[in-house]
């Protein structure tokens, strides 16, 4: 009798939905998909920050899955790692069309098998997206804000997530300072030697030299 090889199937590592489906596609059903929902909605269920945080640092989402194997995340978290045993005194959650994911959920499904395009984002999906976001965020806040001493972001100025940001923080009253320099204080050189050497992003401006200092200084300053 020829044996079952498999070793393992990774279904602890499914948080909601079927475990299989590839949610690859740019639209309103890519961010209210039955998945996302259910993950989403299971989060204010059943999960609960592992302690009590001095910092809430909402990052942006990346092309590469999980977020944390991605040049942009893997550059933010070892300029983190700097700050030694402050590291874990910032909790780091991933703004995505996917839902407001924490780091610890990064590799479970649907957060690890999707992919959004911004390149074939329409400015009505756009305005969707900030909509949807907006809504996902204030319910985590809601829900979690016993958890954190104070909330931050490093975010593009000019993207859908900060926008959705700014709306929580008009919304709930709430103080999320942008830990990311403006475009014109970042040294284009800094800007262009990145771009040269990784593919186009648009959040490839976070991983300047510059920026990722300022966030290091501005984390360091938040969990003292």
């Amino acid at each position: 009798m020829i044996q079952d090889k498999d070793v393992w199937d990774g279904k602890e590592l499914i948080w909601a939905g079927d475990g299989k489906t590839f949610l690859r596609g740019v639209g309103e059903s890519f961010l209210t998909h039955p998945f996302f929902e259910e993950a989403y909605k299971k989060i204010l269920s059943d999960y609960k920050p592992r302690t009590h945080y001095s910092l809430c640092l909402l990052l942006p989402c990346s092309y590469g899955k999980p977020y944390s194997q991605s040049y942009i995340h893997y550059m933010i978290i070892k300029s983190l790692r700097n700050l030694e045993e402050r590291y874990d005194r910032a909790h780091q959650v991933i703004l995505t069309n996917a839902g407001v994911v924490p780091r610890e959920l990064e590799e479970h499904y649907p957060f690890c098998c999707y992919d959004w395009n911004p390149r074939f984002e329409e400015p009505y999906i756009k305005d969707i997206y900030v909509k949807v976001l907006f809504k996902r965020l204030k319910g985590y806040i809601l829900k979690f804000r016993g958890y954190y001493e104070g909330f931050a972001c490093y975010l593009r100025w000019d993207s859908e997530s900060y926008k959705a940001v700014k709306m929580v923080e008009v919304d709930l009253g709430l103080k999320i300072p942008n830990f990311s320099l403006r475009p014109n204080d970042i040294p284009k050189s800094e800007v262009e030697d990145v771009c040269n050497i990784h593919h186009y992003e648009e959040d490839l401006v976070l991983i300047t030299p510059k920026n990722l200092r300022n966030l290091v200084q501005r984390v360091e300053e938040a969990v003292l």
